[in-house]
């Protein structure tokens, strides 16, 4: 199996525009709640594909399963993942537990995929994917400065199960579906999430210097990244096209250096290089050995003599 060039691109675009949404939510956050940003980006997200899928006539899922798997998709990955990270933020869990949690799942996922999906990684995989979980420790460590409340860390996990529950379901469900309906739809039952929360704990109030990070959130991320995500979960096993994940939070630390004026931490550039390498053996393909190719060939030989 020779290496598909059009992935790896597609993860190494991954890495900086999903790594961008905790950096720029984080500039959003600084102009509007939480959850107003979250329903604001939900709701035009939905309107945007809901309209680019009329006018190219995209073919909906007619089957009730189908509809149903992604409205489950909408729940976990868009509503849960999102929710309960910034709720867990709001009760005192340091960012550094949340990017520990959130980097790791990939490793979640892939356990579960062995068990729910049937696939299976290669040992060298598996390896590839513990050096990455280290490399996520080291990228967050020297931030794990405790605190939060017991509900807090509750809410964490819940954005983590979302992210690994909702990926799962994508991949075992989401490759009959058109991308752009499945998206629509999942965005759709998120804005029908989160807007009562936002009317009952927040406002809907949105500050013109949130405007910019907002378009970015909307249309990078809610839009462009996550149909990147779908392709990949389309192509690949669970565990391969979510190990971009493990490089997020070292590259978000370094990158967050000259956009938010934070100090630049070793466990960071270690993180990163741990993290790259463990990316690269969950990603890549077997290829047989010299030896073993030539012992093959010189078998058949043999069995037709």
């Amino acid at each position: 199996m020779s290496p598909n060039p059009r992935l790896r691109l597609g993860k190494a675009v991954m890495v900086p525009m999903w790594s961008s949404g905790y950096i720029v939510g984080t500039l959003a956050v600084r102009h509007a709640s939480g959850l107003s940003i979250l329903f604001w980006r939900m709701s035009i997200a939905s309107l945007v594909m809901g309209g680019i899928c009329l006018a190219m006539r995209v073919e909906w899922p007619r089957e009730r399963r189908t509809v149903l798997q992604m409205v489950l998709v909408g729940l976990l990955l868009q509503a849960a993942q999102f929710v309960g990270i910034f709720l867990a933020l709001e009760h005192g869990v340091s960012a550094g537990l949340t990017a520990l949690l959130a980097g790791s799942s990939p490793l979640i996922v892939a356990a579960l995929a062995t068990v729910l999906l049937d696939e299976h990684l290669r040992p060298i995989q598996w390896v590839g994917s513990a050096i990455g979980v280290a490399g996520v420790v080291f990228a967050v460590v020297e931030s794990l400065n405790g605190g939060g409340s017991a509900i807090g860390f509750v809410f964490a996990v819940i954005g983590v199960a979302g992210l690994v529950g909702g990926t799962l379901v994508q991949r075992a469900g989401g490759g009959n579906v058109d991308p752009r309906a499945g998206l629509t739809i999942q965005l759709i039952v998120a804005t029908a999430v989160i807007a009562p929360l936002t009317a009952l704990t927040a406002n809907f109030d949105l500050s013109a210097e949130a405007l910019a990070p907002l378009a970015w959130l909307t249309f990078g991320l809610s839009i462009a990244a996550v149909l990147l995500f779908f392709w990949l979960l389309r192509n690949e096993k669970s565990g391969q096209a979510t190990s971009f994940l493990y490089l997020v939070p070292a590259f978000t630390a370094i990158a967050g250096v000259p956009i938010l004026d934070q100090p630049l931490q070793l466990g960071a550039v270690i993180g990163l290089a741990l993290a790259f390498v463990g990316v690269r053996l969950v990603s890549a393909p077997w290829e047989p050995r010299p030896v073993r190719h030539i012992r093959r060939l010189l078998t058949a030989q043999t069995l037709k003599l």
